[in-house]
C-alpha cells in the first residue's frame, strides 16, 4: 500500500488559494474535465475521463452498425466507452506526495524519490500559488467526515494510470472515475469524488471546515526549492 506524506493543490489565483485553505473545495465534474481544452500546456483536460471500457482495434473483429460493418483494421483509435452517470460526478483533484513506484528507500535511492514528488514542470502551468497540506491523513478524515454529514455517495483515493495504447477491456468497477492515462501519471493525483445526484451536474463546493491548521500558502517553485528529505540514518536530499 502506497503511503501519502503531504498533498498539494496549484492555484491560478491566490484568493483560490486561501478559499481552499478556508475549507471551501471547489469541485468541477469529470464530464468538465472530458470537455476542457488546454491552450497552455497545463493537461487540465483528459478526453478519456469518465472512462470504463476501452477496446484495441487489434483485439476487437468488427463493428457493426445495422447492416453497415467496420473492420477493425479501419479504426484510427481505441474505442473508449464512458459513463454518463459517472461524468456527471464531482470530484476534487490533489497532488499527492506518496511512496508509490518506491515502496522502499534508501540512502542510494533518495534522491531519486525526491526527483519524482517534486512537482513535475508541466505542473507550473496550472498556476502561480499552491497550498501544501502537512497532514494527510487529517485531511483524508475531515473530507469523509464533510462527505458523509451531507449524506452523499462518494470515494477518496490515488488515480491508477493506465497506457492507451495497451488497456483492453473494461476498467476495475471500484476504480471508476480514478483512472487516467499514463502521460497524466506525474500528477501523481489523488482524487475526492461524490455523487450530488443533482438533475442538472454542474460544479460543487464542498464545506469541510478551516484547515488551517495544516495548510500552508507557497507556490510551486518555493515548494521545490525547500522540500526535504531525511532518512533516519542521517541520509538526506
Amino acid at each position: 500500500m502506497s503511503t501519502i506524506f503531504a498533498f498539494v493543490k496549484i492555484f491560478e489565483k491566490r484568493e483560490y488559494a486561501q478559499d481552499f485553505v478556508s475549507g471551501k473545495l471547489f469541485m468541477n465534474t469529470i464530464r468538465s474535465f472530458k470537455e476542457y481544452k488546454d491552450e497552455s500546456g497545463e493537461l487540465r483536460g483528459d478526453e478519456y475521463e469518465g472512462v470504463v471500457a476501452l477496446y484495441q482495434p487489434d483485439k476487437v473483429g468488427e463493428l457493426r452498425f445495422g447492416e453497415h460493418i467496420i473492420p477493425a483494421s479501419d479504426l484510427a483509435a481505441p474505442i473508449v466507452v464512458q459513463g454518463d452517470n459517472l461524468l456527471a460526478h464531482n470530484v476534487f483533484c490533489i497532488y499527492s506526495l506518496n511512496s508509490r513506484g518506491h515502496e522502499t528507500v534508501s540512502s542510494e535511492t533518495l534522491s531519486d524519490f525526491k526527483r519524482t514528488i517534486e512537482l513535475h514542470d508541466s505542473c507550473f502551468g496550472l498556476g502561480k500559488f499552491c497550498v501544501v497540506i502537512l497532514n494527510a491523513s487529517q485531511f483524508i478524515e475531515r473530507c469523509k467526515s464533510a462527505i458523509e454529514k451531507l449524506n452523499f455517495h462518494g470515494n477518496l483515493g490515488l488515480v491508477d494510470y493506465f497506457n492507451e495504447h495497451e488497456f483492453h477491456g473494461n476498467m476495475p468497477e471500484a476504480k471508476l472515475g480514478y483512472q487516467k492515462r499514463s502521460l497524466f501519471s506525474h500528477q501523481r493525483e489523488y482524487r475526492i469524488k461524490i455523487d450530488t445526484n443533482r438533475p442538472e451536474p454542474s460544479p460543487y463546493t464542498l464545506e469541510m471546515g478551516d484547515l488551517s491548521d495544516i495548510a500552508v500558502i507557497t507556490t510551486p517553485k518555493e515548494f521545490n526549492a525547500k522540500l526535504e528529505l531525511k532518512l533516519p540514518d542521517g541520509s538526506h536530499a
